[in-house]
């Protein structure tokens, strides 16, 4: 029965691959995102090599295309990008969702010819196999541009910027220089039609990818699944850095570096900072003086009987706009989303495009087993914009301030509540620049113009004070010394609560020193001071 169903399958994707499917349409469409944040990249060409069709995205990086079923190929280009290519991309069912990225080209001069990249896989796999495919290429002009890295995904794509996510399965080759290399992976939890991605970049920018896909019979047999329940979703926004890596930690959420600062718990912050840097996010360095950019990513989570056996698989569906359609962002093994086996919790993060801030995004799960599905409920939200955070007063290069000042920050596009603290650190030290004081958090009213009690946040009383000026918010703090020299920063979040009082969405705003690694997402001003005699 296999050998007969796969050799059926080959006749369609021969088929396809001929262009003989007349009938119906298809849809192809997609969100295409700059690498360096996941931000939408409007004004892209995107041209179905086969058949000539064409597309341009708009405001939101969003391309849609009609064609007939087929395998195609698709190119993405851009004036100022490197291109992007897709090969093998099937179009068997009536709406195939595929985005990509496009990096800005690093030689303008250079060449703007995607590699060329070869994929062999096996036909099929058996329950729990491992599945080990073979991948080669060549750059055009090998003798100024070569490969800078290779990636093997299964089932989603993983792995290139703006698709790291701790729970897509993927290998990824730094040393790839086209010759063969074989990559092995787990199959647990797919089955169906499994799509494997190999993507490579070349030094200019140029990114080739080519799906493969192999099958595996769903188990006929598959007790029904229960419905995940309880699902809930945070969306978390970043400015402006090399942040990808904090996606791959699924500790490191929204609600992980508030509830630090909500606690003052520097120690903590320093713990998820040296988290990414274990997981091979290395330094971060802020990339310049202003929140040009935004990442923006979701963290779902919901239960699931922990009585009950677990389902094969989670598949993950999300809707973008009030209007949207459904499409499957994902599939996850369900051991790979497990939280805590004792209370059935499970997790998955949304870092694919089309995640942008003020669209709002509705999710939901469904559990898999075989061919039998039982859904979850649904749950939206708005992921917010860049949080603009300013250190006002002191200002920059004051002399004769007070040893008690008060530190005033601008905001702008804060949210439900902000959380703030005033950063102090002491220039003269020997030891370099050290931390002298660290204002504590306070909440403050938000964009809804209401005063929202600390209490209503976890917070007990108003800490050292809280006052509003023309220019912004002011904190009182801790006494400094006289005729010494200081520099102070912010550090800024803002956070939406949403009617049921759960924190749905964050905009990480400002750390100008960068001392927490990958929460440094602004590049400055940082403010110097220079104390008085102890008066005004």
């Amino acid at each position: 029965m296999k050998l007969r169903f796969w050799i059926g399958t080959l006749l369609i994707l021969a088929l396809a691959a001929c262009g003989q499917f007349t009938t119906p349409p298809v849809n192809i469409s997609g969100y295409v995102v700059d690498m360096k944040a996941g931000e939408p990249v409007p004004g892209v060409t995107v041209t179905i090599v086969e058949n000539g069709l064409t597309a341009t995205t708009n405001d939101e990086g969003y391309y849609s295309i009609d064609t007939l079923r087929g395998r195609y190929t698709l190119t993405f280009t851009k004036d100022g990008y490197a291109t992007s290519q897709v090969k093998g991309l099937l179009t068997l069912e009536e709406k195939t969702l595929y985005s990509t990225i496009l990096r800005p080209v690093f030689d303008p001069n250079g060449t703007l010819e995607p590699p060329e990249l070869n994929l062999e896989i096996p036909e099929w796999f058996e329950p729990g196999d491992e599945v080990t495919v073979k991948v080669s290429g060549q750059v055009a002009d090998p003798e100024a541009n070569g490969f800078q890295f290779l990636d093997v995904a299964l089932g989603q794509q993983g792995g290139s910027s703006g698709y790291l996510n701790g729970f897509v399965r993927h290998e990824r080759v730094f040393d790839f220089d086209g010759s063969e290399r074989e990559i092995t992976l787990s199959t647990t939890g797919y089955s169906d039609y499994v799509p494997v991605y190999a993507v490579a970049y070349d030094v200019n920018g140029n990114r080739t990818e080519v799906i493969g896909y192999i099958y595996r019979q769903p188990d006929d047999a598959a007790a029904a699944p229960a419905a995940p329940t309880g699902l809930v979703a945070q969306a978390t926004t970043f400015g402006d850095v090399a942040v990808f890596g904090t996606l791959s930690i699924p500790g490191m959420t929204g609600s992980a570096i508030v509830e630090a600062l909500k606690a003052q718990d520097v120690n903590r912050l320093a713990e998820l900072a040296q988290a990414f840097e274990q997981a091979g996010g290395g330094a971060v360095t802020p990339q310049s003086s202003s929140l040009e950019k935004a990442i923006t990513w979701v963290d779902l989570g919901w239960t699931y009987d922990p009585n009950a056996d677990a389902p094969e698989a989670f598949e993950i569906f999300r809707k973008n706009g009030e209007n949207g359609e459904f499409y499957r962002i994902g599939r996850i093994a369900a051991d790979d989303a497990l939280l805590d086996p004792d209370t059935g919790t499970y997790a998955f993060r949304d870092a694919t495009p089309g995640a942008i801030p003020g669209v709002l995004l509705t999710y939901r799960v469904e559990a898999v087993n075989g061919k039998q599905r039982a859904a979850s409920n649904e749950f939206s939200l708005t992921p917010l914009g860049p949080f603009y955070v300013e250190a006002v007063t002191p200002a920059d290069n004051s002399t004769d301030v007070s040893v008690s000042p008060g530190y005033v920050i601008s905001v702008q596009n804060s949210s439900t509540v902000n959380f703030l603290m005033a950063i102090v650190l002491d220039r003269v030290q020997v030891d370099g620049f050290n931390i002298e004081y660290i204002s504590p958090v306070f909440a403050v009213p938000g964009a809804d113009g209401e005063f929202h009690p600390f209490a209503d946040y976890g917070f007990s009383g108003i800490p050292h004070g809280l006052f509003e000026t023309d220019a912004g918010y002011g904190l009182s703090g801790e006494t400094l010394q006289p005729f010494h020299a200081y520099d102070w920063q912010p550090f800024a979040v803002t956070a939406h609560i949403n009617d049921d009082g759960f924190m749905d969405a964050v905009s990480i705003g400002a750390d100008f020193f960068g001392i927490w690694g990958p929460f440094g997402v602004q590049d400055g001003p940082v403010n110097t001071f220079i104390t008085g005699n102890g008066g005004f």
